[in-house]
């Protein structure tokens, strides 16, 4: 029950705010009649919907509480957030909350701590993986092709260096990954290149197109907002923040920054033949998808920094104190906690078969195991991975799936015989996989059977989530990469039907929880 005081959840049973004093009022319930399908007294069936039996005469009308309607839902799920109607404010009133909320930050000053420790820690971690990254590339490589890699990562004056060297013309090269570009990469945002190089009568042009390759590096951003998440959730539960709401400007405040850095990451450069004595031209231009940052964003900060700090702000009574959420917020936790579980364990089942003499590098078996480890967890709901390679004219199509794959000698050399230990691809097996999702998802029907009491549209509702938020992860992981140059073309692609995998997981899904629902149902009957 939410008191109206504080706008924070107490026990039913509370008279008076334990923080304010104030009396809790609980909203009325809203009542309508309907008329029962058989009647009550001889048991004949009510074909007509009557008021009456039309054998005995008996009186067939029930009172039933209303039925929730689509805005009430909406309303109930985010009153805890309390996000004011600014279209109903006039201008005093407006002013007069404009000011209490100036005031609450002045006399907090600490609200916004947790989240700018995220963001600072995204940047610190991506430039210390990005050195790493750096010195992994460039092991085998010559110093002309080092020197490339280093311009495109950090560094590129060595390559202004050969150019003077050679062409006796000095230019200054443009740093295509910096720091606030590779930060922009690691939220999966789809990001386009064009480089264009050549004399008059010779141009070439590279154009890269990249959408979610990077998705193995995402942990950054996670891990840095779980922390954000973790000290807001302390924070809160000490100087009495309302969850909710810092939840959601924490949120803006991390899209803001991160469409500032998309932004500013974003170059157009053109070298004409003036400035390079006639030798040649170059033009470079890298553009990102602001619609892609706002979403991934605002999905990786909800999710992660919202749920770490629930978790933090209830401590040991999570379970306890979520009877008394609202059931959909109940129904949200429930979600990320079997997705965050599931996943966990699909990254350490690649982990360890994995081969790490052949990877030479633990970042490497880190970044494989993700990759793999994500694709495993939606393929425990049977869906699919669809898998296309395209060089200079050569294609090859797989389809990867945990039982019955149809896997081409390239795949099977590459995969099997080269990354895995003795060929084993995974530790566990294929249906041990599956059994372990349906038994995580049957677990949380058993747990939440209180709230949903085996109502099938409440186990739809649960699988209707839980389905969104596994499309949320399809969306950051189905990438796509294209290389032309001149008349050469590279392409693959790691994809998931969308439509067909949501239909796979919202079958399971809802198949599971209302096993485990009446499982429990089943144990409270007997």
């Amino acid at each position: 029950m939410t008191c109206r005081h504080c706008h924070e959840q107490h026990p039913k049973y509370y008279t008076y705010c334990p923080k304010t004093d104030g009396i809790i009022e609980q909203e009325p319930f809203k009542y309508t009649y309907a008329t029962n399908d058989f009647c009550l007294s001889c048991g004949t069936k009510n074909e007509e919907s009557g008021s009456f039996c039309s054998q005995c005469g008996s009186l067939t009308i029930k009172k039933v509480e209303q039925k929730a309607t689509f805005n009430k839902v909406i309303s109930e799920t985010l009153k805890n957030v309390n996000i004011p109607n600014m279209g109903n404010m006039k201008g005093k009133e407006l002013k007069t909350f404009s000011k209490e909320k100036v005031n609450f930050f002045k006399n907090n000053p600490l609200f916004f701590v947790p989240i700018v420790v995220s963001i600072l820690l995204l940047f610190l971690v991506t430039l210390v993986v990005k050195s790493s990254i750096l010195d992994v590339a460039t092991a085998d490589l010559d110093r002309e092709e080092t020197a490339i890699v280093k311009a495109i990562m950090n560094d590129p004056s060595e390559l202004e260096d050969m150019i003077y060297e050679e062409f006796g013309v000095r230019l200054s090269v443009p740093k295509v990954l910096s720091l606030p570009s590779l930060v922009t990469v690691l939220h999966n945002v789809k990001a386009e290149w064009h480089v264009g190089v050549g004399a008059e009568y010779d141009q070439n042009s590279l154009n890269i197109s990249m959408d979610n390759v990077l998705f193995g590096l995402m942990f950054i951003p996670i891990i840095a907002l779980a922390i954000g998440g973790f000290i807001y959730g302390i924070l809160a539960r000490k100087n009495n923040w309302p969850l909710y709401q810092g939840i959601v400007y924490s949120t803006i405040l991390y899209v803001i920054v991160m469409l500032v850095s998309s932004i500013t990451s974003k170059f157009s450069t053109s070298i004409g033949q003036v400035e390079t004595k006639g030798l040649f031209m170059i033009e470079a231009t890298m553009k990102y998808s602001a619609l892609d940052m706002i979403l991934s964003a605002t999905i990786l900060s909800i999710v992660i920094f919202g749920f770490t700090a629930i978790l933090t702000y209830f401590n040991k009574s999570i379970i306890e104190k979520l009877s008394y959420q609202v059931k959909y917020v109940q129904y949200a936790m429930f979600s990320v906690a079997i997705t965050c579980i599931g996943l966990l364990i699909n990254f350490s089942n690649i982990y360890f078969s994995l081969d790490k003499k052949v990877l030479e590098s633990e970042t490497v078996a880190i970044f494989s195991s993700i990759y793999m480890g994500t694709w495993n967890w939606i393929c425990t709901f049977f869906s699919k991975l669809h898998m296309n390679l395209s060089i200079h004219g050569f294609t090859e199509n797989i389809t990867y799936s945990l039982f019955g794959n149809d896997r081409s000698e390239v795949y099977q050399s590459y995969f099997y015989n080269s990354l895995f230990e003795g060929g084993q691809f995974s530790l566990l097996p294929s249906f041990i996989l599956v059994l372990i999702t349906i038994v995580l998802i049957s677990a949380a029907g058993y747990i939440l059977y209180i709230v949903h009491r085996m109502n099938w549209k409440e186990c739809l509702i649960f699988a209707g989530m839980f389905t969104a938020l596994q499309l949320m992860i399809i969306y950051l992981v189905n990438f796509q990469f294209d290389f032309v140059a001149s008349d050469n073309l590279v392409h693959f692609s790691f994809t998931f039907e969308m439509i067909v995998t949501a239909l796979l997981v919202f079958i399971v899904t809802s198949a599971s929880f209302a096993a485990g629902g009446f499982l429990r149902q089943y144990q409270l009957k007997k």
